[in-house]
């Protein structure tokens, strides 16, 4: 029994990591990566308003971008578990002794570790905003300039090393950069004098929800072409902040004024995402069994 289980478990991680590689590696989670992020940091120099709180727009706006982004990543590991279904790879994968809903849950969980790499960049790209915003004064509002405009270097540099990389070593350049970018971010957000680490808190509430659309996305990829999966999805997204209250997975008043979402909220939530998440992944084992079956 105990050796069933490692050998599923072990079947299980190997299909998450190819598809966490695969999904990492693509060019469009790095642009995504690096327009969240570079957009997230270049937003305190064009920041005008103030809403009470020094850096709240930045640091809003940047957990706002890892919600929307995220989902838009979700959708795309959906798309790619679409076409794995048709063409034929599916079929290669599961020819071998491995059963359809590890095949299915492995691609789900690899999609969730790209998405928690993109998570993890967002989460430095906002407190370093939050930290670089102007700060106001009596004599008016200062931006640290400098920091901020050292922090998209590091992106840059980021993106010139995973090129050295790829020249010198045939690394894949998308796959390094991706690698590279929380890197470089979390090396200058730990270095902050004072880091908000309240911001991680809500970033946990949105990797809820979002652990959630993964499901839902994964699920219809069994049978939707990809334009419905986007559709649906973010139909989805649409209706959950609607009508579960936009503050629940997106809590940004607790963080006013250097707070954080409080644990029991957290623990309220967990339940919901995981029992919702495991539902959207059984349906898509049993669409798949159906599937396979006709």
């Amino acid at each position: 029994m105990t050796r069933a289980l490692a050998a599923s478990a072990g079947k299980l991680w190997a299909v998450a990591w190819f598809t966490a590689v695969e999904t990492l590696g693509h060019p469009a989670t790095l642009l995504l990566t690096l327009a969240a992020a570079a957009g997230t940091l270049a937003l305190p120099l064009f920041q005008f308003q103030r809403f009470s709180e020094d850096g709240r727009l930045a640091r809003d706006c940047g957990l706002a971008t890892a919600l929307l982004f995220g989902a838009l990543l979700a959708v795309g590991g959906a798309c790619r578990l679409r076409r794995a279904l048709t063409d034929g790879t599916s079929a290669i994968a599961l020819s071998k002794p491995l059963s359809r809903g590890l095949w299915f849950c492995g691609n789900a969980l690899g999609s969730a570790l790209a998405l928690g790499v993109f998570l993890l960049t967002q989460g430095a790209a906002a407190m370093l905003a939050e930290a670089y915003s102007p700060r106001y004064h009596a004599g008016g509002r200062y931006a640290d300039l400098g920091a901020i405009l050292a922090a998209l270097g590091v992106l840059a540099g980021a993106l010139l090393l995973a090129a050295l990389n790829n020249r010198f070593r045939d690394a894949r350049f998308p796959l390094s950069a991706t690698l590279l970018l929380p890197l470089g971010l979390w090396a200058l957000a730990l270095a902050l004098p004072a880091p908000h680490w309240g911001d991680l808190s809500a970033l946990l509430a949105v990797a809820m929800l979002l652990a959630q659309l993964l499901a839902l996305a994964s699920a219809l990829a069994v049978c939707c072409a990809p334009g419905l999966i986007a559709g649906l999805t973010l139909a989805a997204l649409a209706a959950a902040m609607a009508f579960l209250g936009a503050s629940a997975y997106l809590p940004l008043d607790a963080l006013s004024r250097g707070g954080a979402v409080p644990a029991h909220t957290l623990l309220l939530l967990a339940p919901q995402a995981i029992l919702a998440s495991a539902f959207f992944l059984w349906c898509g084992v049993r669409l798949l069994a159906a599937k396979e079956c006709v």
